[in-house]
């Protein structure tokens, strides 16, 4: 996966994961749980159409929607940009993300510029369009919100439950 991912850099949830790994010595159904649950989450938005914190990703230019194939932002007939998996890198990361090549600048929005050519050229609402670039709106897919957080923190809790010492 390299188009599109989610890094989580969080004090807390790292903390957890540091202490699921010296009383379980691994962290990987852990990781898996955290994996399929952000994959979830990310999954939703393209039918919410929402960010990480809840914000509508901007339309879609009036001239595209008028020959778009398929329902909805992000997602089409032929594409699968919506078909977020998860991995694990090793014994102590999971990647969620997309491996589509244009999933990075949807997700980050950004500007497109003709690489080999004087200008892009394509065709859009029935119109054949030449222009110098292209600026894409950031419509965020990925990403971790305060919900989020506490459900990988309650996924990291469930794992100790094995470890409790019963009184």
């Amino acid at each position: 996966m390299a188009a599109a991912t989610l890094t989580i850099r969080d004090e807390d949830i790292d903390a957890g994961l540091t202490r699921l790994y010296e009383a379980a010595e691994t962290i990987t159904p852990a990781l898996k749980n955290i994996g399929e649950h952000e994959a979830g989450v990310s999954r939703r938005r393209f039918v919410d159409e929402e960010d990480p914190d809840g914000k509508a990703w901007k339309p879609l230019n009036p001239l595209y929607r008028k020959t778009k194939k398929g329902s909805g932002i992000l997602r089409g007939e032929s594409r699968s940009l919506s078909q977020i998996i998860w991995q694990l890198v090793d014994d102590h990361s999971v990647e969620v993300g997309s491996n589509e090549i244009y999933a990075r600048i949807h997700n980050e929005g950004g500007v497109i510029r003709a690489k080999n050519a004087p200008a892009l050229v394509f065709s859009m609402g029935g119109k054949t369009i030449k222009v110098k670039s292209v600026t894409m709106p950031k419509r965020q897919f990925l990403g971790l919100n305060e919900k989020d957080r506490a459900e990988i923190l309650a996924i990291i809790e469930d794992h100790f439950e094995p470890f409790a010492s019963v009184d």
